[in-house]
């Protein structure tokens, strides 16, 4: 078979996407089209590639095997165009696709999308969870741009760089905390604990920072997500240990009081990660400035 790089692109786009009419639109052509693809693909290779599944497809292991090699192929391909060209933000319709963390999609998201607009208003901003590890072969197989989270054991084979560090506080209802209170530890102890408990390596960190500390959590409800921390916390009438940066953007909305740890818990970094591959790159040399610099307008004293 001779390579048909718009089969190769319909074959990446379905892969990433598992499901044909989402890798149509982002392709930019009807269903019938890609589905006319995937069948001259299947024909060519011997094998069925993709089989229905309940919520789109599901990829066969040949397709599985083969993937890599077409995700780096077609990488390649877009670094020699990229490279004839300079790369302009207000002019790109270029797609720029993140995995990260719970924690920093809260924080960084909203400046994040907002520089977007502002700066790249034709270019397009994915966002992925990175879920419980970073699989390093997300990035060298340009399926992400890169990757921001907790990573105490990152890969050998990316570059890994801190970001910025954050503290912790914690959220209380005012039923439970009046005004006049001051939160100590026996109190902080005794109050229902809404314990947050997502995927990646920010749980593993805080349970050993309390455990570290013999601090105590009254745990009365686990949940995955910090933004679920505040309203539970507020129909609870109790308690939450979160990030700084978490704690400032939701008590108030809730109604909650946002008052220091009785112990010090340290703090925590939030890092960035990427291939080397894309060193050059100067649109990922502009999406790794641009992080940095919302970071650095966030993290600046008032």
């Amino acid at each position: 078979m001779t390579p048909d790089i718009s089969l190769l692109r319909v074959f990446h786009a379905v892969m990433e996407e598992r499901n044909v009419t989402a890798a149509a639109q982002r392709l930019g052509q009807s269903q019938s089209t890609v589905s006319a693809a995937l069948s001259r693909l299947r024909a060519a290779l011997g094998d069925e590639l993709f089989l229905r599944a309940r919520y789109g497809v599901e990829p066969t292991e040949k397709a599985l095997e083969i993937a890599p090699d077409i995700a780096a192929g077609l990488e390649r391909l877009e670094q020699a165009f990229r490279a004839a060209e300079p790369f302009d933000p207000a002019r790109t319709t270029r797609r720029f696709r993140l995995l990260l963390g719970p924690y920093a999609e809260i924080v960084l998201v909203p400046e994040l999308a907002a520089a977007f607009a502002e700066r790249a208003p034709s270019a397009r901003l994915e966002i992925a969870p990175i879920g419980p590890d970073l699989d390093p072969r997300q990035l060298a197989g340009r399926a992400f741009d890169l990757a921001v989270g907790r990573f105490d054991s990152p890969p050998e084979d990316l570059v890994v760089s801190e970001l910025f560090d954050d503290g912790f506080r914690c959220i209380v209802a005012p039923q439970a905390l009046p005004e006049s209170v001051m939160l100590d530890r026996d109190l902080y102890e005794s109050l229902p604990h809404v314990v947050v408990s997502p995927p990646g390596n920010w749980r593993t960190g805080v349970h050993k920072r309390t455990e570290a500390t013999g601090l105590r959590r009254n745990t009365a409800v686990v949940v995955t997500h910090f933004l679920t921390a505040a309203p539970a916390v507020a129909r609870l009438g109790g308690i939450a240990t979160v990030p700084a940066r978490v704690a400032a953007m939701t008590a108030g909305p809730y109604g909650l009081r946002n008052v220091p740890v009785p112990v010090d818990l340290g703090t925590f970094p939030s890092q960035i990660a990427w291939h080397p591959h894309l060193r050059r790159d100067q649109g990922h040399v502009w999406l790794r400035e641009l992080i940095r610099e919302v970071v650095a307008e966030f993290t600046s004293p008032d």
